[in-house]
């Protein structure tokens, strides 16, 4: 699908991992990763640090067309085998809205993704240190720590004042964190479920600077626990990709108001009841998509109702 797309669109079309893959070209020349893209001529800068230009390399070794395939299939092949580690119906979040999105704009989100169901993959957190960091809110690993540690001390080893070039690549981007958004300060309600890493995730995703884009939205799919909230944030996530398509962003910096309430509205606020529904467990932390029985929606959408009566009934004396 992305092979195709590319093919029959013109030229100076751009995906999101072209920069990548053109400074890993660059950087395998000994030439700056960053001094080879500039804007202009690039619509942007490489806004992201080496560790992304690294995992690049492989695929820089293919011509464009055949690289932001190859990507792809890479990163949706390990989420698509991520996701059916337990059950079939977490494959349903593969025909939404986010994730299409993000496979047409070869986005890094698939990958990231994928990252939490394999654990060994968590280096590549690294490549996106906002969402990066988000994931491993919600999902803390050693391995994540160590795998992104290596990566590091290889992309120094390549090029010791890369940081300088992705700082200088960082100014003036337009992306900003969800709670200096309109309504974007309510996310923050899933810090009420933060013994569950999907609320952790989303208070965090909250916090970090993310474009206004429903590829964003591809990580949230991980808060679902049955295949009905699987199917809502589908349904929500595509209804929210045929209203952007409709009413395309406007061309500012940061895409203006209207992209953001598509996103929020159609991924974060959906993605925000189905946490708070979601009981307080305690011991230990919930695999993905394991199972939690849900708690009505007047419920979880108060604080102060559901959790205390089960402290209750452990407070009361038996007979």
């Amino acid at each position: 699908m992305v092979w195709l797309r590319y093919h029959h669109l013109p030229v100076t079309a751009t995906s999101d991992f072209d920069a990548a893959w053109a400074a890993a070209r660059a950087l395998r020349a000994g030439a700056d990763a960053y001094a080879a893209i500039q804007s202009p001529p690039w619509p942007w800068t490489l806004q992201y640090p080496l560790p992304a230009v690294l995992l690049a390399a492989p695929f820089s070794v293919l011509p464009l067309d055949a690289a932001r395939a190859a990507f792809m299939a890479v990163s949706v092949g390990l989420l698509a085998f991520g996701l059916t580690r337990r059950a079939w119906w977490p494959l349903i979040a593969l025909l939404g809205g986010p994730m299409l999105i993000a496979m047409f704009s070869v986005q890094w989100t698939p990958l990231l993704t994928a990252a939490v169901l394999f654990p060994w993959l968590g280096a590549v957190w690294a490549a996106k240190p906002t969402s990066g960091a988000a994931l491993f809110a919600a999902y803390p690993d050693r391995r994540a720590v160590v795998g992104g540690l290596v990566l590091l001390a290889l992309a120094f080893a390549a090029s010791p004042h890369w940081v300088a070039g992705w700082r200088q690549a960082l100014q003036g981007a337009p992306q900003h964190p969800a709670i200096l958004r309109l309504g974007g300060v309510v996310l923050l309600l899933g810090l009420l479920r933060w013994r569950l890493p999907e609320g952790r995730q989303l208070a965090a995703l909250a916090l970090v600077p993310l474009s206004p884009h429903l590829y964003e939205a591809v990580p949230l799919m991980l808060v679902a626990r049955s295949r009905q909230e699987m199917l809502a944030l589908t349904v929500c996530g595509t209804l929210g990709g045929i209203a952007g398509a409709l009413w395309p962003p406007t061309h500012v910096p940061d895409h203006g108001p209207r992209q953001w309430a598509i996103v929020f509205l159609a991924g974060y606020l959906p993605a925000l009841i189905v946490v708070l529904r979601h009981r307080l467990v305690s011991g230990r932390a919930p695999n993905p998509f394991e199972r939690l029985d849900p708690l009505p929606i007047a419920t979880a959408l108060n604080p102060t109702m559901g959790e205390p009566v089960v402290a209750a009934r452990a407070a009361t004396p038996k007979v």
